[in-house]
């Protein structure tokens, strides 16, 4: 079958998409094992586009990950009381496995491996399974595969020595150890530790599927050549800044990420090498539930095609599940994340089928719940403030950086020298959620003292970008012109006078503004954060006209990610913690990986973790065949 070119999609404003309906207590509690059949045992499948992740959402791509809910592509949340665990072990939004018919069946096929889902971890599955010798047949919701993020975190390999930055060039445990932390401990030290091993490999088996992708040679921003603007790659801070010290920080953002001009030609040349090695891709196809036979073990899935309204049955010796979060699944979010409902957090997805609705609904949760998948407890919302006042490009005015913020009440309310995910939550704290980033005519020699991490304005140019970079290298550069268009639009207020600024903005305690932007300039000059500790490498005072100020309210959701009890050979547990035979898991899916939040120190780790354990399902679903 012709594979569809991957096709940006414009962004929408929609509301959440309803989960299934509310199944009994009960039925819910004796894990319901796949689908119904007329006299017969059968099992569950679903799909949806494993892309961000997230990232993705895993990790999205960074103008979506940066966007803020102001924004009018952002899909917005319905009203309603949040659910939560209750304790009983129900689970409201799973609803019954459907009843499936012989007679719905159009099609039965036989296959080795069969994945469900075709994004940031669906296609390197495939690809995997494929090369290994294996039939595979994919099953992928929407009209073509999805790929929304563009930067992956990585540790040696090849491609990484490239930079210089090869086996050894940080320290490993280190960075597992920070990992695990951010996630309360919460994570699979198992995962992690098999990413931190086999990610460089992995990365370098990855982009080698596409001859035609350029590698920067000596600087992140170098000029690209004419023949290598549309598909290139680069390693994220690079050179490293000699004011940025990650060693020292609280909070580092590790050098070791990667960027691509076009992640999703990447993934079109693996999913082209899949179809080579002989894989058959079925889209518009919704995996609908997984089979299973009389010991429990998942011999194959059906997939409702959305063109006939028929089914698709395939027996296979094995299953993966790469569908993507449950963004777009209001029941599954007030469940897992109430505080997102509550808050009024939006959400932004790129992943629609050819009628627009969302596919990451949690097909894949409800259909490895349905043969008795364990959920893990801890998921992690991925919310990623960018700064105030994002435009069309996704960046904050000033980025996200640590100037001095205050709320509504004119407070100062935090150590602001925090990276973007701790941002948000100190902003969703504060009356009416919203918070004023303040900084002053000196922010272009500022610039450079500030981290180069996710979000952070940290690099001043005279001159615009060219055309041909990439979403993930603006993130972290500011011109004139940026700060200029954000006053025109009036996403950034301005004035010549503190008093004047402050009267710009609405509901604003002047008086105590006043007194607290007071405050901060004695402790700047002091050069000792004596009221909450920030650095004083970044404890910039406000006294330099033109003054300016960017409101910041809540960001967007770029997904939730946490899914089955696994380990990192990507096999499903029961809630007994045994195996369920035949079934693998990768992507948002696949539980361990994060919990909490998303972590902030390894840029790109969702996208890369998908990479990495597509692969690694694919490869081992394949050795059942």
């Amino acid at each position: 079958m012709q594979i569809e070119s991957f096709e940006s999609k414009p962004l929408s404003r929609r509301n959440f998409i309803s989960g299934a309906a509310v199944a009994t207590a009960a039925a819910a509690m004796a894990g319901l094992s796949g689908c119904a059949q007329p006299q017969t045992a059968s099992g569950a499948s679903s799909s949806a586009a494993e892309a961000s992740a997230s990232s993705g959402a895993e990790e999205a791509s960074a103008s979506a990950s940066a966007a803020e809910s102001s924004a009018s592509a952002a899909a917005t949340t319905s009203a309603g009381s949040t659910v939560g665990y209750d304790g009983t072990g129900a689970m409201p939004w799973l609803g019954e496995a459907p009843v499936i018919d012989d007679a719905d069946v159009e099609e039965e096929l036989e296959a080795d491996v069969l994945v469900i889902g075709l994004g940031a971890a669906g296609v390197p599955a495939l690809r995997a399974a494929a090369e290994a010798g294996a039939s595979t047949i994919a099953f992928e919701a929407s009209t073509h595969f999805n790929s929304v993020a563009s930067d992956m975190a990585i540790l040696g390999g090849e491609t990484q020595a490239k930079w210089g930055r090869g086996e050894g060039f940080i320290d490993r445990d280190l960075i597992i150890s920070e990992h695990m932390k951010e996630c309360s401990h919460h994570g699979s030290y198992e995962i992690i530790n098999r990413w931190a091993d086999v990610s460089g490999e992995a990365l370098d088996w990855f982009v080698s599927a596409s001859p035609s992708l350029y590698f920067v040679k000596d600087d992140a921003y170098e000029e690209i050549p004419e023949e290598g603007q549309k598909n290139y790659m680069f390693p994220y801070c690079y050179p490293i800044p000699e004011t940025y010290k990650w060693e020292e920080e609280d909070m580092p953002c590790y050098p070791t990420s990667v960027g691509f001009s076009s992640l999703g030609t990447i993934m079109k040349d693996n999913l082209d090498a899949a179809v080579a090695a002989g894989a058959d891709v079925r889209y518009s196809t919704r995996g609908t539930c997984l089979i299973t036979d009389s010991s429990g073990a998942v011999v194959g899935a059906y997939g409702l095609n959305a063109e006939t309204g028929k089914y698709i049955k395939v027996n296979a010796k094995a299953v993966i599940l790469a569908t993507g979060d449950y963004l777009g699944n209001e029941e599954m979010m007030k469940f897992y994340a109430p505080q997102c409902i509550e808050n009024g957090i939006q959400i932004l997805s790129l992943d629609m089928d050819a009628e627009g609705n969302l596919t990451n609904v949690g097909d894949g949760h409800k259909m490895g719940a349905w043969v008795g998948g364990a959920i893990e407890q801890w998921h992690a919302p991925v919310i990623h403030h960018m700064g105030g006042g994002a435009g069309p490009d996704g960046r904050g005015v000033i980025g996200n950086n640590g100037y001095l913020w205050l709320n509504l009440y004119g407070k100062r309310f935090m150590n602001e020298d925090l990276p973007g995910q701790q941002l948000e939550n100190q902003v969703e704290i504060q009356p009416e959620r919203k918070a004023y980033q303040f900084f002053d005519s000196s922010w272009p020699e500022q610039l450079a003292y500030f981290p180069m991490a996710h979000g952070v304005a940290c690099i001043y140019r005279e001159d615009e970008l060219p055309e041909y970079t990439a979403s993930g290298l603006r993130i972290n550069v500011r011109t004139k012109a940026d700060i200029d268009a954000a006053v025109e639009d009036g996403r950034c207020l301005t004035a010549d006078t503190i008093d004047d600024l402050l009267a710009q903005i609405p509901g604003m305690d002047v008086e105590a503004a006043k007194a607290s932007i007071e405050r901060y300039n004695e402790l700047a000059h002091a050069g000792k954060d004596t009221d909450f500790g920030k650095t004083p490498q970044r404890l910039f005072p406000l006294e330099n006209a033109p003054f300016y100020v960017a409101e910041c309210g809540t960001a967007l959701t770029l997904g939730n990610l946490g899914g089955f009890v696994s380990d990192a050979d990507c096999h499903v547990y029961n809630n007994e913690r045994e195996q369920i035979p035949g079934l693998y898991v990768c992507g948002a899916p696949q539980g361990g990986r994060f919990n909490v939040q998303y972590p902030i120190s390894l840029k790109g780790l969702s996208c890369g973790m998908c990479m990495v354990f597509g692969k690694i399902a694919g490869e081992n679903a394949a050795a059942l065949a």
